[in-house]
């Protein structure tokens, strides 16, 4: 590990002793790089201030496991475009039929449950230039 000292701190070089891991298989190995994306800062996030579990590992996807990850992004994105879809459908129709500001707010908050369902399936892009 190197440790750099920062005005009066001492901070830890994560990039000697970061792991890898593939978010498919959960196997310690190398592969293509996961993009961190704001469902995956977030959850590092809760797990900063709330869990204090912190381990910063690497996430990739290993080459015997691509396949599978084109599926499931595939997947992923179907579904999240199908969701969204069915809430702005339901929004539009629930606000033609009585245009009230009641309406158009549990018309939103069906579109925001309708895309958070969505993310039951998430499956992050991957950065397709980088391979490690």
């Amino acid at each position: 590990m190197q440790q750099k000292k920062k005005a009066g701190k001492i901070s830890v070089s994560k990039a000697s002793s970061q792991k890898s891991f593939c978010i498919i298989c959960g196997n310690e190995t190398n592969g293509i790089e996961v993009e961190n994306d704001f469902v995956i800062n977030s959850i590092r996030w809760l797990k900063t201030k709330v869990t204090k579990n912190v381990k910063n590992n690497r996430l990739v996807v290993c080459k015997a496991c691509y396949p599978k990850y084109k599926e499931q992004r595939k997947r992923y994105e179907s579904r999240q475009r199908l969701y969204l879809a069915f809430g702005i459908i339901f929004a539009f129709l629930s606000i033609v039929v009585s245009p009230r500001i009641g309406t158009v707010l549990i018309s939103a908050a069906v579109v925001l449950f309708l895309y958070l369902m969505s993310l039951l399936s998430y499956m992050p892009k991957i950065r397709i230039g980088i391979k490690k």
